[in-house]
């Protein structure tokens, strides 16, 4: 009876099959359409953020590398401008090839948790869960031409590969290589997005470093025979090997782009390294002056001021070097157009880096010599890195999470967790979030020639920076359906936030108490663990780095935060996936049975 059933079975189950192919390309086909009609909007007036990556990939294009050495060259990643390029290459309009790399990265996501969900139905809705996310519907992190879109699917891919990579431990070295070809690809283009990637690093390498454990110990490894662990090292198979070997190709990746930019960078300016602001001389400045105690209160008083004009002076003082361009730096508090002719007393965040830059300019660097300027800030730095010795310039009395970024202290800690707390409001109940009717800032030239570039019909909501006007444009019917999408998350935020609550919850429980699956529950928790203290290092990195202005919160959040979101979605998943375990049927039999 069953072997003439199965050819019957079987032509169900592929008919299933199919069906539920049919349903997520339908949707697919739909996602890519709502990324491809959306209004995208550039602001060539911005130099330091949408026209600087965006005159990158000209320059790349054109085979200049970045263009000539100015101020701004060597600040900021090149993931994004790399992005551009390869669109243009594939003559693919930005919208397609942002579309269809949000796409991949869902897709990978739901492949990720194949090995723990064996239902096809949820597996599709984790695939859409993703592909609908309002982070790829909102302006900031979608319709803006800005690297920010870029870190969203990114990160989803490098979680997704670590989870694969988890899940399938024990699998067969074929199952886990293309896990970790992609990680070793995805997590270099993700670290060169921002300056600011080091928050994703611990998470990295601890689930690497938990999947390569598990794989020397073995599957059946038991810590009552933990004498005989030394003997293991000894019995691996080649398989085993062969396996354990692969966890050596993200490293391998990273250190091919790594010292590929660095040998970009030194061949055509002269300086090996990767930008100034993480790395570098002037990344060095940065973290000099920043620490600077000006022996004023104007620190405590105002904490939107980083270095402020008396913690200059003092550096001046102590380098000899620094001195030689103190009537730039006289005249930035004075007549520059950064301070508005001497108007604006101090200059907040890390504005004056940018000001430092330009003002030191005028006197011969950032003028197509690398080598020099940077052989100038190594002689400013060596200055003072012996004036700190000798007591000449002191540091203040403060913590710092990052090298580049303000100092904190215990005064400073409640508005810190202000923002912090805000902060999750951003990653969980998506606030704030909407996409409108976008438009491009600049003048007729630079939006026709990012239009160019982009493949956008940018020029069609242009507004001319040289007659600038409140834009007045109506919202698309794309724009209208991201909006009730967005809705639509926000509505169920809560709910989900309660249910991933009694996910992890249930997972404690299981750890301890459950005869079976324990090992699952186990696993879940760890995984859950390290999504919640990552979400947690970086909110609080960020509430760290914007908390100087609370006047910006709102859109300091709404520009910062975007990140927490796949952090979110991959708890919310994790946690009620444990759902999924529970057999009710079981369950409520049992109590039918009882007296």
């Amino acid at each position: 009876m069953l072997n003439t059933l199965k050819p019957l079975i079987n032509q169900l189950t592929k008919k299933h099959t199919y069906f539920i192919l049919g349903i997520a390309l339908l949707f697919t086909i739909i996602r890519l359409y709502l990324y491809s009609k959306a209004i995208y909007g550039t602001d060539m007036s911005a130099t330091y953020d949408d026209q600087l990556l965006i005159r990158y990939a000209q320059n790349i294009l054109d085979g200049k590398w970045l263009g000539e050495y100015t101020t701004t060259t060597l600040s900021k990643g090149i993931s994004y401008s790399l992005f551009l390029v390869l669109a243009h290459k594939l003559h693919f309009s930005y919208a397609v090839l942002f579309g269809m790399f949000s796409i991949f990265a869902s897709i990978l996501v739901a492949l990720a948790f194949k090995p723990i969900v064996k239902n096809k139905y949820l597996l599709l809705s984790i695939y859409f869960y993703f592909l609908f996310s309002p982070i790829s519907f909102t302006h900031e992190y979608s319709t803006r031409t800005y690297r920010n879109a870029l870190v969203i699917p990114a990160v989803e891919i490098i979680i997704a590969c670590l989870l694969a990579i988890y899940y399938r431990k024990y699998g067969s070295s074929r199952k886990l290589l293309p896990w970790f070809l992609g990680l070793s690809v995805a997590f270099p283009f993700f670290w060169f997005i921002r300056e600011d990637s080091i928050w994703l690093l611990p998470f990295t390498v601890v689930a690497l470093g938990i999947s390569f454990v598990q794989i020397l110990l073995g599957q059946d490894f038991s810590f009552k025979e933990v004498k005989k662990l030394k003997k293991r090292l000894f019995l691996l198979s080649k398989r085993e090997w062969l396996k354990l070997s692969l966890f050596l190709l993200p490293i391998v990746g990273f250190s091919i782009v790594y010292q590929w930019i660095e040998y970009k960078n030194e061949t055509t300016y002269g300086i090996a390294t990767i930008n100034d602001r993480s790395s570098g001389e002037f990344g060095r400045l940065m973290k000099q002056l920043i620490r600077i105690d000006d022996e004023t209160n104007l620190n405590k008083e105002n904490s939107e001021i980083w270095v402020s004009h008396a913690a200059l002076n003092k550096a001046l003082a102590a380098s000899p070097t620094f001195h030689t361009v103190s009537t730039r730096i006289d005249e930035l508090y004075t007549t520059h157009a950064w301070t508005q002719g001497g108007k604006v007393k101090e200059l907040p965040g890390d504005i004056i880096f940018w000001a430092l830059r330009d003002v030191v300019s005028e006197s011969g660097y950032y003028q197509n010599n690398a080598k020099e300027t940077n052989d100038f800030w190594k002689k400013v730095n060596q200055e003072l890195e012996e004036a700190y010795h000798k007591g000449t310039i002191k540091k203040k009395k403060e913590f710092y999470l990052m090298g580049s970024g303000d100092g904190k202290t215990m005064s400073d800690l409640p508005i810190v967790f202000d923002f912090l707390q805000s902060g999750y409001a951003y990653a969980w109940r998506y606030k704030d979030f909407h996409q409108g009717g976008d438009y491009s800032f600049g003048t007729q030239e630079q939006v026709k020639q990012a239009q160019e570039l982009l493949n956008l019909p940018l020029m069609e909501n242009w507004i001319d920076s040289n007659e600038p006007r409140t834009p007045n444009f109506q919202l698309t019917k794309s724009a209208k359906v991201a909006n009730v999408m967005i809705k639509i998350y926000q509505v169920l935020s809560i709910p989900l936030l309660i249910a991933s609550i009694a996910g992890i919850l249930l997972m404690i429980l299981g750890t301890v108490f459950a005869k079976v699956d324990r090992t699952y529950y186990s696993s879940s928790l760890i995984v859950v663990t390290g999504l919640v203290l990552t979400q947690l290092v970086f909110l609080f990195g960020v509430s760290c780095f914007c908390s100087y202005a609370p006047e910006k919160k709102d859109y300091f959040l709404s520009v910062y935060t975007g990140a927490g979101v796949p952090l979110t979605q991959f708890i919310v998943v994790t946690s009620m996936l444990v759902f999924s375990k529970l057999n009710l049927k079981k369950a409520l039999s049992s109590k039918q049975k009882d007296p």
